[in-house]
């Protein structure tokens, strides 16, 4: 599993600007990337400073920006320039032969930055600085062009932060305390516009301190534990800021800026797009929501497979794969799943911050689009009363096809993707678009009734330190590879320390004991695969690769077309039963049952091996046979003359527990009586039971 890397590693793997490559003898890439500078990455910041970037191409003035390079192929040198820059600017790199480095953009405008590698390959990165404007009381803001956005941001929690944080509004929200909160200097940095005390930009950090501000509005309160300790709404503070310090006031909280970069270019500049920053990458939230070791949804995010999606090949040229793969993308669909707007669409390897939650708008505490799934790709309709907030994580973790189509146009045309693409997850936790046979078990479920679906178990509180967050990682392990079971305690009970605890209901996979749910599927899919032919990679095909050799191969077993769909359908399901164990053993069993010639009847496990009376009898010319398994067991069924001789097989091969039936029919055979056998091998022992049944013409 992916982890947090160390910084030196995350930076060398970060990219963005574009690139210029040398057509010589070795073909290599360079692209120059700016770096979000997070305080997870650059560790303890020295005293004065945080020397945080959104990694935006506006950067304030007097702020350090952090540059580095993606490159392919071997590199040896580096050499970095500013080629372009204002009059009577005096910046220049740091350290311009290292891979990372840094500069501080002096006076507001253009700087162009040149890196040059070995035999003059060479990128170039243009970047915007200037200085901040705030939110002021009059004159221009943001809010002049973007009146709409800024009505329904200003219903935002960020919107508000610094001035709740300062009346004793935050700890209460977060703590459920009802008469006091409190409140820190450091908590200030994140809850601002810009800070760096010591950049004369217009951020709140220097304006701060510049008027004094900084150093009296915690006067009024009681200092205890390295915190200010604050009645609930006292608003002391906030009107001497808005009276006092208006130039303070108007930097005050989480404002545009803070995340679009500073816009006083783009304000004295008429607007021009060019001016302001905007992008769909994380770095703008990562100024604050990548701050251990109190705040930490940033670190969880960057070791997701979320912070890393890939996005090149065919996802990079199909705009049909964009919305799963790019975050800038799934914001657009968000906005208007039906017909969304790809126009521009910003080219993002990652679903970041901004896929699911939207910076704008305050429709819910977690600022998450609502974007329900009101359909499957078969067709089936979700209910709207199941999945609660893990409803949004259906729009890309489902089956892009509908399974019958897939299955009766392979009998016709043995093509490739023969499988439900990688993320089936929806559908399984929902109990459809399996290949059911015709078995009625679409709908059933195992953890439909969790309040929020999948945010349930994937995002249940992580508790590292000072750190309380809902698991932005996703995964169901933490660092240490332990499992993380927090909200399966809830209804397996407190002794759950692993999903090998939680037992599933039967032997299902035929191994003479009861084990753990996920080693029961394990052993099922196992069971399947041993059945279907398999490719060069020893997998089941699913994909034809000697189209004439896979065509007359399935042909001659129908049986193996819908087998096949459901052996990738639990397998990419990827939570190997836990989502859905009862779909995924019935699907499993239904599955086998083909194989063996029979039918599912129901869901029931039965506690012996028993062979019921054949329906009708006497019949003409077909009847009923149900009989049941009570554990995984190598099957035969076969009906006999009075001679003891073979005339038919209705059943022959692997099957899980389960009640079954299935159909003889004697069109060929003469009236009489006739003898059928259930016969079960488990463990290299063989049971029969045997009955009689007449036909009558």
């Amino acid at each position: 599993m992916k982890r947090v890397a160390p910084i030196a590693m995350i930076l060398l793997g970060l990219f963005l600007a574009g690139f210029v490559q040398d057509a010589g003898a070795q073909s290599i890439a360079v692209k120059v990337h700016r770096v979000a500078m997070s305080p997870r990455l650059y560790g303890t910041a020295p005293a004065g400073t945080f020397p945080v970037s959104t990694g935006l191409r506006v950067v304030p003035i007097n702020m350090k920006v952090y540059l580095s390079t993606e490159e392919s192929g071997a590199i040896t040198t580096h050499a970095w320039t500013i080629v372009a820059k204002p009059a009577n600017s005096t910046a220049a790199i740091d350290t311009p032969a290292n891979r990372f480095v840094r500069f501080i953009p002096d006076i507001a405008g253009e700087y162009i930055v040149q890196v040059e590698v070995d035999s003059g390959k060479v990128a170039l990165d243009t970047l915007q600085a200037s200085t901040y404007v705030g939110m002021p009381s009059t004159g221009l803001n943001c809010g002049t062009c973007h009146a709409a956005v800024k009505t329904e941001w200003e219903k935002t929690r960020h919107a508000t932060m610094f001035t709740r944080g300062i009346s004793g509004q935050l700890e209460v929200e977060g703590y459920g305390s009802t008469f006091m909160g409190v409140y820190s200097k450091n908590c200030v940095r994140c809850h601002t516009t810009g800070w760096d005390q010591n950049a004369d930009n217009g951020n709140y950090g220097f304006l701060a301190k510049q008027t004094g501000f900084d150093t009296t509005w915690y006067k009024p309160f009681t200092f205890w534990n390295n915190e200010y300790l604050i009645p609930l709404n006292d608003s002391t503070s906030v009107r001497n800021m808005n009276t006092n310090f208006p130039a303070v006031a108007a930097v005050a909280n989480i404002m545009c800026e803070a995340c679009h970069g500073p816009g006083q270019a783009h304000v004295s500049g008429g607007g021009n797009k060019k001016l302001i920053g905007v992008n769909s990458e994380a770095g703008s939230c990562m100024q604050c929501h990548d701050a251990p070791n109190k705040h930490r949804i940033g670190s969880y995010w960057a070791a997701s497979s979320h912070a890393t999606m890939p996005l090149s090949g065919e996802e990079a040229g199909r705009t049909s794969c964009w919305p799963c793969h790019n975050g800038d993308a799934f914001a657009r669909f968000a906005k208007n799943p039906a017909a969304p707007n790809y126009a521009g669409v910003e080219i993002v390897e990652s679903i970041s911050c901004v896929a699911c939650h939207d910076p704008h708008s305050e429709a819910n505490p977690y600022q998450l689009r609502i974007v329900t799934r009101d359909k499957l790709a078969n067709g089936y309709v979700v209910p709207a009363e199941v999945g609660g907030k893990g409803q949004l994580c259906m729009n890309c973790h489902r089956a892009r096809t509908d399974n019958k189509i897939v299955v009766e146009m392979q009998k016709l045309v043995f093509r490739d993707r023969f499988y439900p693409h990688y993320s089936p997850q929806a559908d399984m936790y929902l109990g459809t678009n399996g290949y059911d046979y015709g078995t009625p078990i679409q709908g059933i479920g195992t953890h439909q009734g969790l309040d929020d679906g999948c945010v349930t178990c994937h995002m249940a509180t992580r508790i590292n330190g000072s750190s309380v967050h809902s698991n932005h990682e996703m995964e169901m392990k933490d660092a240490a590879g332990n499992d993380i079971v927090t909200s399966c305690k809830t209804c397996h009970g407190s002794k759950v320390d692993s999903f090998d605890d939680i037992q599933a209901g039967a032997d299902y996979d035929g191994n003479g004991s009861i084990e753990a749910v996920v080693k029961e599927i394990d052993g099922m899919l196992a069971t399947l695969k041993s059945i279907l032919p398999k490719g060069a990679d020893g997998e089941p095909i699913n994909m034809s690769v000697d189209f004439k050799k896979d065509s007359l191969t399935y042909k001659s077993h129908p049986e193996w077309y819908g087998a096949t769909w459901n052996y990738y359908f639990v397998k990419n399901d990827w939570s190997h039963g836990i989502h859905n164990t009862k779909y995924a053993v019935a699907l499993l069993r239904a599955s086998l049952g083909a194989q063996t010639g029979v039918q599912p009847i129901d869901q029931t496990v039965p506690g012996s091996f028993s062979l019921e009376q054949n329906y009708p009898n006497p019949f003409n010319p077909s009847t009923t046979i149900k009989f049941d398994v009570a554990r995984t067991a190598t099957v035969f069924v076969g009906v006999y003359n009075t001679a003891g001789q073979l005339v038919a097989t209705l059943a022959d091969g692997i099957l899980a527990p389960g009640k079954y039936s299935t159909q003889f029919t004697g069109n060929d055979l003469n009236s009489g009586t006739y003898f059928y056998r259930l016969s079960s091998t488990v463990d290299g022992k063989t049971t029969s039971i045997t009955k009689k049944m007449v036909l009558v013409k």
